[in-house]
């Protein structure tokens, strides 16, 4: 058999067929875009091959799926931390995001692709606005797997620091119009691209009138597509929809009485919801994306995800932005979403290391939509595949009798400088720690110095906004 890439002696987890699919002493070999084996060493013949990889003493597995993540504001990391949920939106992270530029934009991105690659994900589920421009300056250049969608606003307010949280937003339709263009371009733009694939992303309901999501759910199922929505996000979110349409309503009350709970729909966040209304959703066929550390930070709130999956829903994980969590590590959000539900539900035998392992991989997969291409190892699926070295200190000891250690030390203790391959769609993107096209180098150095640029331009739109955090400067704290 020849191949491009074979992965020799190696532990192997496919995460097929509801389990782990632990093999010892496995080997994997890659031809083009696709696995073309996965078993036992023996029955593979790697000298066919152009480029071979010991895997002894590590793990082959699945790449990560990271299902919602937005990049574009990665230069304003550490910029909006520690805030009440109310100020951060329109105090903390606005007045600095002002003085954000396009090429602010590509560059923070690039830092956000790089960081997340390092640390094993393969599928980055972006939104935002012009995401073409990250799909082509970032994902494709970076040869990354990208589920682009475009952000539909149509709040008409270009700095709402100053309105108070009961305040509703003005909405533009022909902004909404605007974008939900953008949106449709993607379809056309990326046909071919076998790495990228489309989604249509209303940023949430109180930012986008019911006529206009009821047109993106027309269009979401014409294209075969689904919709990628802000779901009852917290107290802000919820005084706007109260202001909209009546005291006692909901975000999750108002997309079931318009029809737009469904198969079509994946929701963000979900934290402002109940289990009435989670249950419904489920019940719908809609999916839920989960952003632990975000939401944990931003909001003070631990995100549904247990409460939507015991009721038998799809669910993902991600990591939303970095000025709220810190960074775009999905080990640590696995970590972070099973030691939370523990403590919420007062029981450690939930969201086991095993479940979450599946949950960052073919559970992300199925959400996005993408499971019959990615999120296990099988022959025919594309070659998405991260090894992780299994000797590294925070990983040790390996003990694989009479049982297997490295699956709770992978959940519990991996910090993600455990990578040392990453393949993406069959090339080798990370090899032995290193990036094998991209200055990693120049590009954290551009962003160190574009982004001190950043915020002293913002400085003085900070300080005015008066948030808790301009408070923390003035008692020496920050």
């Amino acid at each position: 058999m020849k191949m491009d890439i074979a992965i020799k002696n190696s532990w192997i987890l496919t995460l097929t067929e509801g389990k782990l699919g632990i093999i010892k002493n496995g080997s994997l070999g890659i031809e083009g875009e696709n696995i073309v084996y996965v078993g036992p060493s023996e029955g593979l013949n790697h000298k066919s091959a152009d480029v071979v990889i010991d895997g002894r003493n590590h793990l082959i597995m699945p790449g990560l799926v990271n299902c919602h993540i937005h990049t574009s504001m990665q230069l304003l990391r550490g910029g909006a931390q520690d805030l009440p949920e109310i100020e951060w939106m329109n105090k903390g992270i606005g007045p600095l995001a002002k003085h954000v530029t396009g090429d602010d934009i590509i560059l923070g991105s690039k830092l956000g692709v790089l960081e997340a690659i390092r640390t094993g994900t393969t599928t980055f589920s972006e939104y935002t606005r012009n995401v073409e421009n990250l799909v082509k300056e970032v994902y494709l250049p970076f040869n990354t797997r990208v589920v682009a969608t475009e952000t539909i606003n149509e709040v008409s307010q270009t700095n709402k620091a100053s309105l108070k949280p009961t305040d509703l937003y003005e909405f533009d339709t022909s902004k909404g119009e605007q974008a939900l263009k953008k949106n449709e371009e993607l379809f056309r733009i990326f046909q071919n691209e076998d790495l990228v694939t489309c989604l249509y992303g209303p940023q949430a309901l109180d930012m986008v009138s019911v006529q206009t999501l009821l047109q993106i759910k027309d269009n979401a199922i014409e294209q075969n597509s689904k919709i990628h929505i802000h779901v009852a996000q917290g107290r802000r979110e919820r005084l706007q929809i109260e202001g909209r349409f009546g005291k006692g309503e909901s975000t999750a009350k108002i997309l079931n009485s318009e029809n737009l709970l469904g198969d079509f729909l994946i929701a963000v966040h979900c934290h402002d919801t109940d289990e009435t209304e989670r249950k419904l959703m489920v019940d719908k066929g809609s999916k839920m994306i989960g952003c632990p550390s975000s939401i944990t930070m931003i909001d003070g709130i631990i995100p549904p995800i247990y409460s939507f999956s015991k009721f038998g829903g799809d669910v993902g994980i991600g990591t939303d932005q970095a000025p709220g969590p810190g960074n775009h590590n999905l080990f640590r959000e696995m970590r972070t979403i099973s030691i939370l539900t523990k403590s919420m539900v007062k029981d450690p035998t939930v969201f086991p290391a095993w479940e979450m392992l599946r949950l960052a991989t073919i559970q992300g997969a199925k959400v996005l939509g993408l499971d019959k291409k990615i999120g296990t190892l099988e022959v025919g699926k594309k070659a998405d595949i991260i090894t992780i070295d299994l000797l590294d200190s925070f990983l040790t000891p390996i003990v694989s009798h009479p049982f297997h250690t490295f699956i709770p030390n992978i959940v519990y203790s991996a910090t993600g400088k455990e990578i040392n391959n990453v393949i993406i769609n069959g090339k080798l993107v990370l090899k032995n720690g290193k990036f094998t096209e991209i200055d990693e180098e120049s590009i954290i150095k551009k962003a160190n110095l574009r982004a001190k640029e950043i915020y002293a331009n913002a400085a003085e739109d900070w300080e005015k906004a008066d948030s808790k955090m301009v408070q923390d400067v003035r008692d020496g704290l920050l």
